[in-house]
């Protein structure tokens, strides 16, 4: 990658062997960083925001996520290169590293406005652990955001908030009721929603939502269906085998080899595309 040097290869783990791309960081926080990485993720580093742009503007390779200080040793702020990452590399994550304290408040807020999705506090949640769950959300953030802009084309307006729910919160929202109390409506308004828009029952868009997000970490990470199947508390990796074949006709090595996420989607589109009137769309 121009502009940037190999800091450690390690192997796969937590993050799928994803790839992570810190830019900018001092000493102590690039050591933390890599410690809190030690077996779960490459990690690339670039000395600055100009050459960080610059290399992810020059290479094609996947970065999963991308950590870098609120300001650099000159005194830049992040801002701009987090709008630039954010447009040009939409699946990566965005990590600001910063100091606590309420006198960065607005530099804050103007980076989690630019696109940043998670911060890391020194001294406060930068021990490995915490770092290592820090960077864990902000991809869950990311995938959710990737994942709405594929359904926004086949999802009518009014059940967007219906696919976010179920996108973002995958391990906690795995059936109808919790689906129905992240909204806080009853079941019976959330089934009277999809039928007012034509769409699919709650239990089938449910189980669209997250197959799409399925796809979507089948195609940007190393990881096996049975580590997806766990993270998104499915009962077990055959549930989430038959679940995609069922509504799909795909295994998961069909979605990794024909278009991922995009896949998915199509397939939706097709189940939406046949299902002539409101009385066949609510039959599954």
């Amino acid at each position: 990658m121009a502009g940037a040097r190999a800091l450690q290869r390690v192997a796969m783990g937590l993050f799928g062997g994803a790839s992570v791309l810190a830019c900018a960081l001092d000493r102590l926080e690039l050591a933390r960083l890599s410690d809190a990485l030690r077996g779960g993720a490459e990690l690339t580093i670039a000395p600055s925001f100009a050459e960080l742009r610059e290399s992810l503007r020059s290479s094609t390779r996947e970065v999963n996520a991308i950590v870098l200080p609120a300001r650099d040793a000159s005194g830049e702020s992040a801002r701009r290169t987090i709008r630039d990452i954010a447009a040009e590399r939409p699946r990566a994550a965005i990590l600001v590293y910063c100091q606590p304290g309420w006198q960065y408040d607005t530099d804050l807020r103007s980076l989690a406005a630019a696109g940043a999705h998670q911060f890391i506090f020194g001294g406060s949640n930068d021990t490995p652990a915490d770092f290592r769950a820090v960077i864990k959300s902000a991809q869950s953030q990311c995938a959710a955001e990737c994942v709405l802009q594929l359904l926004e084309s086949c999802v009518p307006g009014p059940l967007h908030p219906v696919f976010e729910a179920a996108v973002s919160r995958p391990q906690q929202i795995t059936d109808v009721l919790s689906l129905a109390a992240a909204l806080g409506v009853h079941r019976k308004t959330l089934f009277n929603m999809c039928a007012r828009h034509h769409f699919v029952p709650p239990a089938e868009l449910l189980a669209w939502a997250r197959l799409v997000l399925v796809a979507y970490l089948l195609e940007t990470t190393g990881c096996t269906i049975e580590t997806i199947a766990n993270e998104l508390s499915y009962p077990s990796p055959t549930a989430l085998r038959n679940a995609m074949k069922r509504y799909t006709g795909y295994t998961a090595s069909d979605i990794r080899a024909n278009g991922g996420s995009s896949a998915v989607v199509a397939a939706l589109e097709r189940r939406l595309r046949h299902a002539a009137d409101r009385s066949a769309l609510h039959v599954v």
